[in-house]
C-alpha cells in the first residue's frame, strides 16, 4: 500500500468539508474561518514536510460516530474524534486523476467548542489525505481547509496548480 503515499507534500493544517459544518450553538455565536479554496490547500502542500495524496472520491463510514457538540456544555465535546473509513476514488497521478484507489483511512474530525466538523459518507469530495506512519489520515476540521466538494471548479484549481498554471490563494484575490 506504500505506492499511494508517493504523491504530494501538504501542510498538516487539517481538513474540513466545505459547507458541511455542523453548528449547534446559539445564533449569536459564530466560528470565524478564513475562506480557503483548493489552491490554498495545494500551495500549503507544496511547502509542507508531510506527505499527502490528493484524491477525488468518497469515504464510507458509520455516520453515527461523528461527534456532536453537547448543548449544555460544548467544552465537554472531545476536540478530536478518530473514525475508521474506506476511501474510494481516483488519485492525482501525474497530470490527471487517473490512479484508482480503494484504501482504508482514518477520519480525524475536529470540534472547537460548539462547532463540530462534518462530512457526508458517500458524497463526492476532493481530499488532501496525509500519510501518518502506515495510515492514511483525512483531517476534517471545523474551518474548511483540506476537504472540498468535488466540483469541476475545484478539480480545475487543483489540476492547474499541479501543472504549474495559475495557482492563486483565495486570500490574495
Amino acid at each position: 500500500m506504500n505506492w499511494i503515499f508517493r504523491n504530494l507534500r501538504v501542510a498538516a493544517a487539517g481538513a474540513a468539508a466545505a459547507g458541511v459544518l455542523a453548528v449547534s450553538a446559539a445564533p449569536a455565536l459564530a466560528l470565524s474561518c478564513r475562506p480557503l479554496e483548493a489552491t490554498d490547500a495545494y500551495l500549503a502542500a507544496a511547502k509542507s514536510e508531510s506527505v499527502y495524496n490528493i484524491i477525488a472520491g468518497e469515504v464510507q463510514f458509520d455516520k453515527a460516530r461523528l461527534p456532536v457538540s453537547h448543548a449544555e456544555d460544548p467544552n465537554d465535546t472531545p476536540p478530536l474524534t478518530r473514525i475508521p473509513a474506506r476511501l474510494t476514488g481516483k488519485m492525482l497521478d501525474g497530470r490527471y486523476f487517473s490512479q484508482r484507489v480503494n484504501v482504508p483511512v482514518v477520519l480525524e474530525v475536529e470540534c472547537l467548542g460548539p462547532w463540530c466538523a462534518g462530512i457526508e459518507p458517500g458524497s463526492d469530495y476532493m481530499f488532501f489525505a496525509q500519510q501518518q506512519g502506515g495510515a492514511l489520515v483525512i483531517r476534517v476540521n471545523a474551518c474548511p481547509g483540506f476537504v472540498f466538494p468535488d466540483t469541476p471548479q475545484v478539480r480545475k484549481q487543483v489540476i492547474d496548480c499541479h501543472r504549474g498554471k495559475a495557482c492563486v490563494p483565495a486570500l490574495s484575490r
